[in-house]
């Protein structure tokens, strides 16, 4: 499913715009998240690692040779370009990384919540400022020279359990986040641990920084951490794909050679099939000597390396796969056609619609809620965006811990409200406003867009066409005039948007909105909607939390709110899935093949129809 989902990066001083409206980045000033640069395949960089014995492992695998196997048939456009968890963006690498790494945490994207993986428990000091995670000793990382699968490549000799993966593995994970020769694309996210920010910011770190670094093995099976300031959003970070760890003794063994599949050293719920590498397909099958119970009953999951989507999609009207994506050209009869099995996954990217604060159109929030209201969401995404999309009223999209469901914080089209608002002004007619300039980027699909929302405030405000002049730049230059000190070529709105570094309402409300945590281009005065930010950061209890983040998204979207920015929709795609499957799409992050539940029975019945 990763060739299908997009998921955006950005940085807490840039927002995002995807393709659709000009999506880019923009480097920033040295204090915010860092541009991302991939590093060069040829370079090699040794990491300081803490050096231990090797155990020889001798375990009796978890599971028993199953009679019949539960194979998963899905596609993948391309291949994998990365495998190193701290050094790839790569959707397609980052499903395989779910899969074949073990965390020290695991996003359960059907309660939206973390679950212990390798860490059995934590716990969090009076402070807020020490995690201490209690590892498990059962999970192993695997080596397989066999083509076989399950017990039987066991008995084989093929898969071998090599050693626990530890507190050290974790502290090597955390260490190459930080260390600046290793040029991680997202390392900003762990600046909240002690003494990584110096690390990365340093030319060449020392034995000292890595001495300081807040991350330290107290014995095999436990890892502290300490943190610059409380934040209970660190718990959502240990669930994601940067904090996976590798078998560094290993990699340093192998050099670059490390990451292709026939030499992968695993950990996770899968194990890779060495042998089906050259077939044009990847095979994993489920890893013998994983502890923790799947929740899903697949198997063997078999990756068909297909060219396109059109592809995929007649393989799977043939039963040769039982998930594939929706292809653009005729979506609209596919999705007439099978609408009981139409899955529409949101991937967590946001637009949005910006408003200057210093502006003298939208200066007041009753003339900002009066803008949102009068635009039709629903039409926007259907008219312009190919209806891959799901309206949003407020800014945290599904999928978020701490984001309130989308239809429940947020006024949305209410063109009726919307006009009362505007005749209860201080201006009493949108034609009474000032000229508004509207700054976009200068795709097509971003004046599309821009063009609709002005014919919206036509109809529904009675505005002038030739008062909202739209002016279409190079996406750099949105960005420039756009921040809080660009003066006066700061527009009256503007067109951007946000994706999830980790899937926290703290990377939404906190880094996007709050006056002074984000870059604030809006220049919105702090209140008391940023205390409330801050306290649900401070919050360990997760009830707590959501009702927090839930206060503040009212604070900033509800009736008579701020509207600092006008949500419009959260990009989304299209899946297609046989009726003899089940699952929760990942909204953030890998698809989790062990939560697949799949009646084998049906599948080869329809098969043989």
């Amino acid at each position: 499913m990763a060739a299908a989902k997009s998921i955006f990066y950005s940085v807490i001083a840039i927002f995002l715009l995807v393709a659709i409206v000009g999506c880019q980045e923009e480097s920033v000033e040295p204090t915010a998240p860092p541009t991302r640069i991939m590093i060069e395949e040829e370079q090699e960089v040794i990491v300081t690692r803490i050096v231990r014995q090797t155990v020889e492992v001798e375990i009796t695998p978890v599971v028993s040779e199953p009679e019949r196997l539960i194979e998963l048939d899905i596609p993948l456009s391309g291949g994998f370009e990365v495998l190193d968890p701290q050094m790839t963006t790569d959707e397609n690498s980052i499903d395989l990384i779910e899969n074949v790494f073990v965390g020290l945490t695991r996003f359960n994207h059907q309660t939206v919540a973390v679950e212990p993986a390798l860490a059995r428990s934590w716990e969090v000091s009076s402070d807020g400022l020490t995690w201490t995670f209690n590892l498990r000793d059962d999970i192993y990382w695997i080596e397989n020279e066999s083509g076989g699968s399950g017990v039987l490549a066991v008995r084989e000799g093929g898969i071998k359990p090599v050693r626990p993966v530890d507190a050290y593995d974790m502290v090597d994970a955390i260490r190459r986040v930080c260390d600046s020769r290793i040029d991680t694309p997202d390392a900003f996210i762990l600046f909240i641990i002690e003494g990584c920010e110096r690390m990365n910011s340093s030319v060449e770190a020392t034995e000292a920084d890595f001495d300081q670094l807040g991350a330290e093995a107290v014995d095999a099976q436990t890892l502290e951490i300490r943190l610059v300031e409380p934040s209970s959003h660190f718990l959502t970070i240990t669930a994601t794909p940067i904090l996976r760890p590798i078998p560094m003794d290993m990699v340093e063994e192998m050099g670059e050679e490390w990451q292709t599949l026939t030499n992968l050293v695993t950990s996770g719920p899968y194990v890779i099939n060495p042998d089906s590498v050259e077939d044009k397909r990847t095979v994993l099958f489920r890893n013998p000597y994983w502890p923790i119970p799947f929740q899903g009953n697949v198997d063997v999951v078999n990756i068909l390396h297909l060219n396109d989507d059109q592809a995929a999609y007649e393989l799977w009207e043939d039963r040769g796969l039982d998930l594939t994506p929706v292809p653009i050209e005729g979506q609209t009869t596919i999705l007439n056609q099978y609408r009981n099995r139409i899955e529409l996954v949101p991937n967590q990217s946001v637009f949005y619609l910006a408003y200057n604060f210093q502006s003298p159109a939208f200066s007041l929030p009753e003339i900002r809620q009066a803008f949102s209201m009068a635009i039709d969401r629903d039409r926007l995404v259907r008219e312009v965006h190919d209806s891959r999309g799901m309206p949003m009223r407020h800014l945290g999209p599904p999928g978020i811990v701490g984001a309130p469901p989308v239809d429940e914080v947020g006024n949305g089209y209410s063109p009726d409200r919307a006009r009362q608002l505007m005749d209860g002004s201080p201006f009493g007619d949108c034609r009474l406003m000032p000229e508004i300039t509207y700054l976009v980027s200068s795709s097509d699909l971003a004046l599309q867009q821009a063009e609709l929302l002005r014919e919206m405030w036509i109809e529904e405000l009675g505005c002038e066409e030739d008062q909202i002049n739209i002016q279409q730049v190079q996406f750099g230059t949105l960005l420039a005039d756009t921040r809080p000190d660009a003066g006066t070529v700061r527009p009256d709105i503007w067109d951007l948007g946000w994706a999830s570094y980790f899937p926290d309402e703290d990377n939404w409300l906190g880094q996007v909105l709050h006056c002074t945590e984000s870059e604030n281009r809006q220049l919105r005065p702090c209140g008391q909607v940023d205390e409330i930010i801050q306290m649900a950061d401070a919050t360990l209890d997760l009830d707590e939390r959501w009702e927090l983040y839930r206060d503040a998204e009212r604070e900033f979207f509800g009736e008579g709110a701020i509207e600092p920015v006008s949500p419009l929709f959260v990009r989304a795609d299209y899946f297609l899935r046989q009726s003899w499957l089940e699952f929760t799409p990942a909204f953030f992050g890998g698809e989790q093949f062990d939560n697949y539940v799949l009646d084998a029975n049906q599948k080869e019945l329809e098969r043989t129809r």
